[in-house]
């Protein structure tokens, strides 16, 4: 029995899911990851067939000659968090069995150098720069045009992204960034980003204008394949998606081919292969279908693939386990439920330690609620700049957006996360 080792730098659901895909296919898995408390590493123990604790899993070097030491050459090596994409892609090729290059993984960890990239390969994308301080800010306002998006150069999701105006907002975006950052737990803001401090510098893009999609892409030997596109019907003021919902509603055939398009064009152009993205695209009313994102080496985050799986029966875990094994696709199940679904999903509000989680019952008793799921636990430290998905509801039977956006709301006064 070979074994296939996953590197976790914090806390994530699809351990679990990539876990049992690696069982499934006749392998052990392994997890390295940061020391944890007993309790957590019980939890775990239920899900991998060991724990090793390393003091740090970005070095691929050191976390390389663990592998070797302990396991001789593994049998893949892989993982589904964001910060660790790069560095595991490392291990794997420090260790013979990488399935894509980790420099297609750093280039996609730069968001500035991923809009180079896609802008040299002709795809659509918004005017967009660079700002290391705030007496920038009225120049690269000119550049880019206002309204504008600035955001972390390296992050992930709607963390600490600000929509700004004017120049005093931008001013003031930026000044929030520069004191958040240096702050921030998340040790991807303090690795620099070739000459680029992502903890000082942002990207300032101009605003896109029109519905949001998120696809997932299966890359295999150079062939990209669309998994399922959802939409996002509703969003907060934070830029945090409440709702995704799939197909999209009022989507059109002609639409959904120029979505997904945009999402395979760019997947290539970026030079992945062999593994997974999930591509976030807003079809603007000027530029048409436009790359918002690409976040590369994992699928999209908290129980969207689950969404996924029902709908079209692909288990896109099952996929990047295969594709990161060399191994053949793995079968893929009838659809179990080929109907419009979506995923309601609730946060904290407020910063500090979670105490508790209530009502998770009363929801799951909702006539429209198909399964509960949550990846918080108590006494995780949590902060509202993070879009961290607390609890989340797979939900059918709606009748359109209107729908949604009450089940949301319903929702929302039952679920009780109680944060100190």
């Amino acid at each position: 029995m070979n074994t296939v080792v996953l590197i976790r730098e914090a806390r994530g659901h699809w351990v679990g899911e990539v876990a049992a895909a690696v069982h499934a296919a006749g392998h052990r898995a392994v997890l390295l990851a940061p020391p944890v408390d007993e309790a957590e590493r019980a939890s775990l123990a239920a899900l991998v067939d060991e724990v090793v604790a390393v003091g740090d899993v970005y070095d691929a070097e050191a976390v390389a000659e663990t592998i070797r030491s302990r396991f001789g050459a593994p049998a893949a090596v892989l993982t589904g968090s964001d910060g660790a994409i790069a560095s595991t892609a490392r291990v794997a090729e420090l260790l013979g069995v990488a399935r894509c290059p980790a420099s297609a993984f750093r280039l996609c960890a730069d968001k500035s150098a991923v809009r180079e990239t896609l802008a040299a390969a002709g795809l659509p994308g918004p005017a967009f720069a660079l700002i290391s301080s705030a007496s920038e800010a009225a120049s690269v306002a000119d550049r880019v045009g206002l309204p504008a998006i600035v955001k972390p150069v390296n992050g992930a999701g709607s963390n600490l992204v600000r929509t700004v105006s004017t120049v005093e907002e931008l001013v003031a975006a930026y000044e929030l960034l520069a004191a958040r950052l240096p702050e921030s737990a998340d040790p991807r803001y303090h690795r620099p980003l070739g000459t680029v401090d992502p903890a000082a510098t942002f990207l300032v893009e101009s605003f896109l204008n029109g519905p949001e999609y998120a696809v997932d892409v299966l890359i295999r030997d150079g062939v990209a394949e669309p998994i399922e596109i959802l939409d996002k019907p509703l969003i907060d003021e934070r830029k945090f998606e409440l709702v995704l919902s799939c197909p999209p509603a009022g989507l059109s055939a002609e639409r959904a081919a120029l979505v997904t398009s945009a999402a395979t064009s760019a997947v290539l152009a970026l030079g992945l292969d062999n593994t997974v993205a999930h591509v976030e695209v807003i079809d603007d009313e000027r530029r048409g279908p436009t790359i918002v994102e690409v976040n590369a080496g994992r699928p999209a985050g908290s129980i969207m693939p689950l969404l996924g799986k029902l709908r079209t029966g692909v288990d896109v875990f099952a996929e990047l386990t295969a594709l990161a094994l060399g191994a053949p696709p793995p079968v893929r199940e009838p659809a179990k439920l080929p109907i419009p679904l979506a995923m309601l999903i609730l946060y904290a509000s407020g910063s500090g330690t979670l105490r508790s989680v209530g009502g998770l019952d009363e929801v799951a008793a909702l006539p429209e609620v198909v399964d509960v799921v949550t990846t918080v636990s108590p006494g995780q430290l949590l902060t509202d700049e993070q879009e961290t998905y607390a609890v989340n509801l797979v939900v059918a039977g709606f009748a359109d957006h209107d729908d949604l956006a009450a089940l949301h709301a319903e929702a929302s006064k039952l679920i009780r996360l109680e944060v100190a």
